[in-house]
């Protein structure tokens, strides 16, 4: 990563003694950053392992249940305005399949919860290894510095 050239004009103008200080607190900064940054992976593997149970349940779910309302479109409609009224009947379906995808859908908001907190945790990685990125940018010019 570039830096501006301002800060190779700054940071060559202190003493070896303090680039060298400033050299310590970066790496330090740097290790403590790597950390959190193992921290966040671990908890996106945990993650990982948490949503694919809920990603297949839901995944089955609404395979059956896509399977019913296609069930229910293949019956004749003239079958079922001889037995039931067409409305009556599609009410009480809707319903029926709302009820039967109550628990469905509280697995769907469960996983959705899940699956943003994940996008945030590696957002929240990536923006700490672009930190860590800058941080090794300074210090490759505190060696420049040190070296001229």
């Amino acid at each position: 990563m570039a830096l501006n050239p301002c800060v190779k004009q700054i940071l060559c103008a202190l003493s070896a003694p303090v680039l060298a200080a400033l050299n310590a607190v970066i790496s330090s900064q740097i290790a403590l950053l790597r950390a959190q940054i193992v921290a966040a992976q671990a908890q996106l593997l945990a993650l990982d392992i948490t949503t694919a149970p809920l990603e297949l349940a839901r995944n089955i779910a609404q395979g059956l249940i896509d399977q019913a309302k296609a069930a229910a479109t293949l019956v004749p409609f003239e079958l079922i305005a001889e037995c039931a009224d067409l409305g009556d009947f599609n009410v009480n379906f809707v319903e029926s399949l709302d009820a039967l995808t109550a628990d469905l859908n509280d697995i769907v908001d469960d996983l959705q919860r899940l699956l943003s907190f994940k996008e945030e945790l590696q957002l929240l990685v990536n923006e700490l290894e672009e930190v860590i990125e800058q941080f090794e940018g300074i210090q490759a010019v505190i060696e420049e510095c040190a070296t001229t």
